[in-house]
């Protein structure tokens, strides 16, 4: 592993970590309430507004905020990777367009619009707000994965295969996932990011979790005005957010770039190096 991805590994992991052990190394602080923004006997980063220690609340907090983006962008993916691919491979050019103008329509409207709407309609049901997610990330990963299984579908490959007789639909298959998996795993590490930037909007605009909840970005909005005095309480969460999505970014592109591309640059460094 070269330098570079094991850096961007380390980005990635620090949330990760937060969030997958956390909770059990958050048992260990204070039961007690402190003083709000004044310091914890437990960790040097003090005490939030309601008096719990700033690090006890970050490692309880990401465990829900991650599971929520996961499966959101997981399950938007899902759908419009449906709707992409059944639209590429249509038989009439009627029946594309009747999958995708709705795409398009929704594409026009505001994603926050979406989600505000949706909470507003619903009271902040935090369930709601996850499908509104959903669904404003539908429209561009239909789009994208229509593009990127257009060439693939009618491509000279395909239509050799059908020339051919072919009727073992795996081979068709085999050779559609081959093709498509590295733009579509590089697609998805973006709408990933996508995900959380809006759960993290919505939390932040108070229109998602629990505005007592200890997620990361609840955290910011809630000790925003306590930035110059107790600044960890705003710093910590928001700081565990932006490597999360730094990290997936960079390391996605590192992972998926051409390896061509990437051969090409290592024969340059060695010659540098030489």
């Amino acid at each position: 592993m070269n330098r570079r991805r094991a850096l961007y590994l380390s980005l990635m992991a620090v949330p990760l970590l937060f969030a997958a052990a956390g909770p059990l190394l958050a048992r260990a602080a204070p039961a007690e309430r402190l003083t709000p923004f004044g310091p914890s006997p437990w960790s040097p980063f003090g005490a939030d507004r309601l008096g719990r220690d700033v690090l006890a609340a970050a490692l309880t907090g990401g465990h829900t905020f991650l599971l929520v983006g996961s499966v959101t962008a997981l399950g938007a993916y899902l759908v419009g990777f449906g709707i992409g691919v059944a639209a590429a491979a249509a038989p009439r050019a009627w029946l594309a367009d009747l999958l995708m103008r709705p795409v398009d329509v929704l594409l026009c409207v505001p994603s926050l619009l979406i989600i505000m709407v949706a909470a507003l309609r619903t009271k902040g049901s935090a369930v709601v707000i996850a499908g509104a997610i959903g669904l404003a990330l539908v429209a561009p990963i239909a789009r994208f994965v229509r593009t990127a299984a257009a060439g693939v579908v009618h491509g000279p490959v395909m239509e050799a295969l059908r020339m051919q007789g072919e009727t073992r639909a795996y081979r068709y298959g085999r050779f559609a996932v081959r093709e498509m998996a590295r733009p579509i795993a590089a697609d998805f590490g973006i709408r990933f990011t996508a995900a959380v930037y809006f759960l993290a909007s919505a939390n932040f605009l108070g229109l998602g979790f629990d505005t007592t909840s200890t997620d990361w970005a609840v955290s910011v909005a809630a000790n925003k005005d306590a930035l110059l005095i107790a600044p960890w309480a705003v710093a910590l969460p928001g700081l565990l957010i932006v490597l999360l999505v730094v990290g997936t970014n960079l390391l996605v592109d590192d992972l998926l770039s051409d390896p061509r591309r990437v051969a090409a640059g290592d024969i340059r460094r060695a010659g540098r190096d030489g």
